[in-house]
């Protein structure tokens, strides 16, 4: 059966954008785990679990200079050099995700992953949840000079996937993303795993909420 879906056309739809951490990755654990080693290293006070995971889906340079604008640098490199090295221990695609997009790419749509990540990182974890071949385009946080929520990271996909605003949803977790969609004039999908409370999210007004990775194909039974 179809869900509704607030009016949305979305059998238009011939491409489908995805946010990475926390839509197809779970890697909020090792997000947090590396934040709170990061700062233990370097003897910077520590920040509540909520206050770091507020500001996932930035690019990680500006979160730490929001922490500490002197030492962003160091915060970042030591985040980086910790995250590679827990990398393997923690992170998975979430339950059904991986069947579900092979299902989508059979059914026809074309899709991207947009994301804040860097590029090394980001490839790192497609190929270590087995999703990499079921993306036509991959944009990290160096292929464009404005990250999320800017709509340039989107704009960015759209153009390499030739696609129109009318034909392209971007499904994300986070209000930098909802907020990144709408900038660029395209539907939104909020997921209903995210981390973020769920009223930070709808007070973005996604278009349509995707309770389980499975429900994806009611959303979506094929291109036009």
């Amino acid at each position: 059966m179809k869900p509704a879906n607030t009016g949305l056309e979305l059998e238009r739809v011939r491409f489908i954008l995805f946010d990475l951490d926390g839509t197809l990755t779970d890697s909020i654990g090792l997000i947090l785990k590396t934040f709170r080693e990061t700062l233990g290293a370097l003897g910077v006070p520590a920040r509540s679990d909520a206050e770091l995971l507020s500001q996932v889906g930035r690019p990680l340079h500006i979160q730490m200079k929001d922490i500490d604008a002197e030492r962003s640098q160091e915060l970042f490199e030591t985040y980086q050099r910790l995250y590679q090295e827990h990398h393997d221990e923690m992170p998975r695609e979430f339950n059904g995700i991986k069947e579900v997009v092979a299902e989508l790419k059979e059914r026809g749509y074309r899709m991207a992953v947009v994301t804040s990540k860097r590029s090394s990182g980001t490839i790192r974890d497609l190929e270590y949840s087995g999703l990499q071949p079921y993306f036509d385009v991959v944009i990290s946080a160096e292929d464009t000079e404005k990250n999320k929520p800017d709509p340039e990271p989107v704009l960015k996909a759209m153009s390499r996937l030739a696609a129109r605003s009318d034909e392209a949803t971007y499904i994300g977790d986070s209000p930098f993303d909802i907020r990144c969609a709408h900038g660029a004039g395209i539907s939104a999908g909020a997921v209903e795993w995210s981390f973020f409370p769920r009223e930070v999210l709808e007070a973005e007004q996604p278009g349509y909420w995707i309770p389980t990775p499975r429900s994806l194909l009611d959303f979506f039974p094929g291109p036009p």
